[in-house]
C-alpha cells in the first residue's frame, strides 16, 4: 500500500520532469550553465569553456536557446585587445533556477 510520502514524492517527481521538459532544461549542459549564471550573475565565454569543457560551437548553441527562451542575455564587450563575449542570467533565469531548486528539494 503506498503510503502519503510515497504519493507525495510520486507527484513531486512528476512536478520536476514536467518543469524539465522544455527546450532550454531538457539538456544537462544548459541547466548547468544556468545553476552557474544563477550563482555568478556573469561568467565569460572563456569561463564558460573552461567550466563545460565543450566546443566553441556547441556552447554558442547552448547559449544561443537559452537566450531565446530570455533566461541569459549575452553581450559582447570590446576591451584593449579584443571584444569579449559575457552571458548574464535575467530575472526569468533566476526565476526558474529557484524553482528548480524548491522542486528538488521537495523530493525526499
Amino acid at each position: 500500500m503506498e503510503n502519503i510520502k510515497d504519493a507525495e514524492n510520486k507527484n513531486n517527481i512528476k512536478d520536476l520532469l514536467q518543469f524539465l521538459n522544455n527546450r532550454a532544461l531538457n539538456n544537462s549542459v544548459r541547466l548547468g550553465i544556468l545553476i552557474a549564471l544563477s550563482n555568478f550573475e556573469r561568467l565569460s565565454f572563456s569561463e564558460l569553456l573552461e567550466y563545460t569543457k565543450i566546443r566553441k560551437s556547441s556552447l554558442l548553441m547552448y547559449l544561443k536557446v537559452l537566450e531565446e527562451e530570455g533566461l541569459i542575455t549575452v553581450k559582447k564587450q570590446f576591451t584593449l585587445y579584443r571584444p569579449r563575449t559575457y552571458a548574464s542570467i535575467t530575472d526569468k533565469g533566476k526565476d526558474t533556477i529557484k524553482k528548480y531548486f524548491d522542486l528538488v528539494n521537495k523530493i525526499k
